[in-house]
């Protein structure tokens, strides 16, 4: 009995060994073939538990070059059942930090914040592409998780600073808060606007994997108005308190 239980220990042991010893480049070609495409890894090094990488990523409004992608196991987390590691991206532009995990039935994203070049979100939403973004785009969550049903529970907060378009000569626009959350249903959406000359104020929903009805407004403070003509008209109709509808449906 004492031999099978030594056994035992040493085919675990062994085991671990394999896991730990897993090179990078398998890790990051399985990564590759599970992205279908979207996701390039070149010049891999270390292992599954600790290692880095360049990369880059295909978005619907381009590629994102990531100039080095690291992580490194974190096993704390498998108290919550999840295999999760802590990442760092950096590239042109922007740079981000979190912890990535995944349990059973989805993915955890924990203490994650990215900064980025606001040029840089036309890459994840082309609409964006021809109001040629401007400023900076900080992204924030402390817990949000994902099931592979598409259902999310959780925070996400991002703000835009310096906001500016080509649309519009008046530069900057003003700072914008988004946050979104959901609880295993419909991810709440509210815009508001913390400072600037263009105001803007909305509320809507999103449902996986492209639904979205939002409503809102936008008016220019007193004294701007005459700047913001021109952008205010493109927005939408004039409403008789003088402030612009904002309406998405889709």
């Amino acid at each position: 009995m004492r031999a099978r239980s030594f056994a035992a220990l040493g085919i675990a042991a062994y085991g671990v060994f394999l896991a730990a010893t897993i090179p990078a480049s398998v890790v990051a070609s399985r990564a590759m073939a599970a992205s279908g495409g979207s996701l390039q890894v070149v010049s891999p090094a270390g292992t599954l538990w600790r290692g880095e990488a360049g990369a880059s990523l295909i978005a619907p409004g381009g590629a994102l070059a990531v100039d080095r992608l690291q992580w490194r196991f974190a096993p704390s987390a498998l108290a919550s059942g999840h295999l999760a590691f802590d990442v760092t991206a950096s590239g042109h532009g922007f740079d981000a930090a979190g912890r990535v995990g995944r349990g059973l039935s989805g993915w955890l994203v924990a203490d994650a914040g990215a900064h980025m070049d606001a040029g840089l979100v036309a890459s994840f939403a082309p609409l964006l592409a021809a109001a040629h973004p401007e400023g900076r785009v900080e992204i924030s969550t402390s817990g949000l998780r994902i099931r592979d049903d598409g259902a999310a529970r959780g925070k996400l907060v991002a703000t835009w600073s310096d906001a500016a378009i080509s649309l519009s000569e008046v530069k900057p626009l003003g700072k914008y808060r988004l946050e979104a959350s959901a609880d295993e249903g419909p991810i709440t959406i509210d815009v508001a606007t913390l400072a600037g000359p263009l105001e803007v104020a909305g509320h809507g929903t999103f449902t996986p994997p492209a639904r979205i009805a939002f409503s809102g407004e936008a008016r220019a403070r007193d004294g701007d108005a005459r700047g913001l003509d021109a952008l205010l008209g493109m927005i939408g109709p004039r409403r008789a308190d003088g402030a612009r509808e904002i309406r998405i449906q889709r």
